[in-house]
């Protein structure tokens, strides 16, 4: 692994999306992302979960809401403090500090490890994925969440963007939403993710979430619709985002160890 001075610990969602108040599209993703990983992360038999840069502790709180035995792992001390502080009066939780390329547990800990939105902060997201193998029970899954900047969305706004171009039109100058944030170690995408988890890994299942998410005009009829309308809509395409990943605003991937039994625990 690099340096530890190589590692994002000051990283904040407001880093990669301004900060609220968040318009629905926004909101729709916010509330499905979690919602979809849990989900998979408690598929099964009840088991010990790991929460890899488990943040403020959002997705923790819903893992141990299911009654999962839930561990926390923050490469950053303030937020494990705080962690730890959240979760005091609810029993507790296991936070440890320390970096996902060199996770501090013996091989075969976990029944599940979940990463959301965290991957492509990692220095070295390869060496991660190798941890996540080792760490893994046989027949234990894998589940990580990561922003695609190949989506649709993506496509259509840097089309838009290098029209204006062409046309003389004015075009915003700073980062634009399709561009990785300076942030992130790797661009996300449906391949690449694939390539990352290979040979230690083998991609399970992978799913998409919401179609459009920020291209502005999107943006804009959802905020200008009646709220039961946009609300049908955002969840009609979410459907199809679902099916098509590598088309979709983020995915969420499902791994077990190479080699290991295609059987669900």
């Amino acid at each position: 692994m690099s340096a530890a001075t190589d590692v994002d610990l000051g990283w904040a969602i407001d880093e990669d999306m301004p900060p609220g108040p968040y318009p629905r599209d926004s909101q729709f993703v916010f509330k499905r992302v979690p919602e979809l990983v849990t989900r998979e992360a408690t598929s099964g038999a009840p088991g010990r979960v790991l929460d890899v840069a488990c943040g403020l502790g959002g997705q923790l709180a819903l893992l141990r809401d299911q009654g999962r035995e839930s561990w926390g792992l923050d490469a950053s001390m303030p937020l494990a403090a705080y962690c730890r502080q959240r979760f005091a009066g609810d029993g507790g939780a296991p936070i440890v500090v320390a970096t996902a390329e060199a996770l501090p547990f013996r091989d075969r800990t976990f029944d599940r490890v979940v990463c959301q939105g965290s991957l492509d902060h990692f220095p070295d997201p390869r060496a991660f994925m190798r941890e996540i193998s080792r760490i893994l029970k046989p027949d234990g899954r894998a589940i990580i969440g990561i922003s695609n900047f190949d989506s649709l969305s993506c496509r259509l706004g840097h089309g838009l963007y290098r029209l204006r171009e062409r046309l003389g039109r004015a075009v915003y100058q700073g980062r634009n939403y399709w561009q990785i944030p300076d942030n992130h170690t790797f661009r996300g995408t449906y391949s690449v993710l694939r390539r990352l988890g290979e040979p230690d890994l083998k991609m399970e299942a992978c799913y998409g979430i919401s179609l459009m998410w920020l291209f502005n005009r999107w943006t804009r009829l959802m905020e200008a619709l009646p709220e039961p309308i946009a609300a049908a809509t955002l969840t009609t395409l979410d459907r199809i985002a679902y099916r098509v990943p590598a088309l979709a605003d983020i995915l969420v991937s499902v791994w077990r160890p190479a080699g290991a039994s295609h059987a669900q625990s």
